[in-house]
């Protein structure tokens, strides 16, 4: 009897020793440093906006973004000067090329002692400075839309106080930032690219007449009769002339598009970047109101 009361007391503490155990605190293992328990909060730890940035801030703050972006926008403004140089000195170098061009062209149709092909590069080259000379006209009007439309976004920036800048003329100098200049800078640029694509089409096909006429004293030979050799060669002078002119003037041009295209992008970018800030103000007046 003793014997199985024994028993039956070891068996009952043997089935409900994981219960207990279940219970009891972990142990922890030899070597290993326990994991502390620390009590998670229900809520995710993050800045209360109007505690970090009031309205106010954001304002000053996107102004004095802006204020990167205007002098991006003076920049670019100080290349439209040399954009418009250039533009005048193609047209009147186009205009003394033709002159160039129809003069011999008329000579060999006459005379009959040049080569075809100098005539038909002629007719060619009337209709390319006819391009030309259009292309320059539209080009000219789209650095005088990007004039204005900068030059009115800068004098309304001007006007807005560093300090305490009012949030609804800040809005408008951005959208009008965001929407007028980003486009008038666009339109420029496409065509100033335009002008650039032509210019070098301009070089090269005087380059290939210079060499053209360079073959040899063929060309001398055969025009005794229609000019003097020193008008002649005054003639391949006055095109050598134009070709290093106009090398220089187009080398030149490349290299202010270049600038005029990166700042470009540099202001792109901080315009749209300036809506981060009416993001943040949006939701700072959000979580004012729920408080």
């Amino acid at each position: 009897m003793m014997r199985t009361t024994i028993l039956t007391l070891a068996l009952l503490a043997a089935l409900t020793t994981p219960v207990w155990a279940a219970d009891a605190p972990p142990v922890a293992l030899q070597g290993i440093p326990a994991i502390p328990q620390t009590e998670v909060s229900g809520t995710s730890h993050q800045c209360e906006l109007p505690r970090c940035l009031t309205l106010s801030v954001l304002q000053q703050r996107k102004l004095a973004k802006f204020y990167h972006v205007m002098d991006d926008i003076k920049a670019q403004r100080a290349l439209i000067a040399d954009f418009e140089r250039y533009a005048a000195w193609m047209n009147s170098n186009l205009a003394a090329y033709n002159r160039y061009i129809q003069a011999g062209s008329a000579a060999a149709a006459i005379t009959r002692f040049l080569p075809i092909p100098y005539a038909g590069q002629a007719a060619v080259f009337s209709k390319f400075v006819a391009q030309f000379t259009q292309t320059l006209g539209t080009a000219s009007k789209s650095l005088d839309s990007y004039l204005q439309t900068s030059q009115q976004i800068l004098a309304q920036a001007a006007r807005l106080d560093p300090a305490h800048p009012d949030p609804k003329s800040l809005a408008d100098v951005h959208t009008m930032a965001d929407a007028n200049l980003l486009k008038a800078m666009y339109e420029a640029n496409q065509q100033l690219k335009n002008v650039a694509d032509l210019s070098s089409g301009a070089q090269a096909f005087l380059v290939g007449l210079n060499n053209y006429l360079a073959t040899g004293d063929e060309y001398l030979h055969k025009v005794k009769g229609v000019f003097k050799k020193e008008a002649a060669q005054q003639e391949k002078s006055f095109l050598a002339e134009s070709i290093g002119n106009l090398k220089t003037q187009t080398e030149q041009f490349n290299s202010r598009l270049k600038n005029f295209e990166i700042l470009g992008g540099r202001i792109t970018t901080a315009v749209k970047s300036l809506s981060v800030y009416d993001e943040l103000a949006a939701e700072t007046a959000t979580v004012s109101v729920d408080k």
